[in-house]
């Protein structure tokens, strides 16, 4: 008995060695691999398909590897501070607006209104909590087939800023993968409102067969929090 309890001891303790053996090798590739992905290496040739493209005369193409670059920028550097400029967050929405736009100025039947005022004083925002809602918008409001509209405008004044989004909605494909985790990306940006800015802000949204519809006001600080 004793001899059968000390091999099957030391046969798990073998099978645990392997284990970490391979736990360290796919550890070693995995930061490996990360270490080919370098940022600068995709910024630099980021950099090389904008100036191919301007040598090429296509402006449309290196006005969006040029956005794309900023967007890229953002996500690495910025995205993940507690707080950054509205300058910023607004910003990097411009430039996803733009990118769309770049998608579907094409069609005919999708109307793409804007009015984003530019916010001169400064103050401080969660970063990612204003694009969720465009996303949102370009995700469910547009479709090829039928007539789509999306609006958007930023307005600041006085310490508070007022963000609405209003999209036309169309019926769910039974083949859309995604069409039961519509809303999780707002239901997040919910709760990271009441988190961050418990009394200090109103969400308000409205939907219908045929048009989803988002206001929202935020009051933000001039100070960046720690």
């Amino acid at each position: 008995m004793a001899w059968i309890l000390y091999k099957r001891r030391a046969k798990v303790t073998q099978e645990i060695g392997v284990l970490q053996t391979e736990l360290g090798q796919s550890t070693a590739n995995l930061d490996f691999l990360r270490s080919q992905i370098n940022p600068h290496f995709l910024f630099n040739t980021l950099n090389t398909l904008y100036g191919t493209a301007l040598q090429e005369n296509s402006e449309r193409t290196a006005q969006g590897i040029q956005m794309l670059g900023d967007m890229m920028r953002f996500m690495l550097h910025e995205n993940h501070q507690r707080q950054i400029l509205l300058t910023r967050e607004v910003e990097y929405m411009r430039n996803y607006i733009e990118l769309q736009s770049l998608r579907t100025s094409t069609s005919p039947n999708i109307s793409l209104e804007t009015s984003i005022e530019d916010v001169v004083a400064e103050r401080w925002i969660a970063p990612m909590l204003l694009i969720p809602f465009v996303e949102n918008a370009f995700k469910h409001g547009i479709s090829l087939k039928r007539k789509s509209w999306i609006r958007v405008t930023l307005h600041y004044e006085a310490d508070k800023l007022y963000f609405d989004v209003y999209n036309s909605t169309h019926p769910k494909q039974e083949l859309d993968l995604e069409k039961d985790h519509s809303g999780v990306g707002l239901e997040n940006v919910r709760q990271r409102l009441a988190l961050l800015y418990p009394g200090k802000h109103e969400l308000l949204i409205r939907e219908t067969p045929q048009e989803f519809f988002v206001h929202l006001t935020l009051q933000l600080s001039g100070t960046a929090q720690q």
